[in-house]
């Protein structure tokens, strides 16, 4: 799991939401938005009840989005705050595929180079 300093705080969310870029995947959104305070970049993962009314699949599959992120952590650049949401469907992806997703959407936002 990601370190707690490393996770978005609910007071947070809504500068993200209202101030950040979205981009989209099969499986997933982004928001993501540069703030010169942060020292590190913060990432949180987010799944409806509607996608999924188990919370075992929930969680699994935010587990799996903090473990590509703690994969690829050195890559990161600081100061980014980044929400991930899954959409409908995402429940029967695979790791790899999530992986590849999640690395292309932040490879687009400029999050990693």
């Amino acid at each position: 799991m990601l370190p707690k300093n490393r996770r978005l705080a609910r007071r947070e969310f809504p500068q993200i939401l209202k101030n950040g870029t979205r981009h989209n995947s099969q499986n997933l959104l982004m928001y993501s938005v540069f703030d010169n305070v942060q020292k590190s970049t913060k990432f949180s993962f987010s799944i409806s009840k509607k996608n999924s009314k188990s919370s075992v699949e929930r969680n699994k599959l935010r587990r799996w989005g903090y473990s590509v992120i703690t994969k690829h952590i050195k890559e990161i650049k600081p100061g980014f705050l980044c929400f991930f949401s899954f959409k409908k469907g995402s429940v029967k992806t695979e790791f790899q595929s999530l992986e590849n997703e999640i690395l292309g959407l932040l490879s687009v936002s400029g999050v990693i180079s």
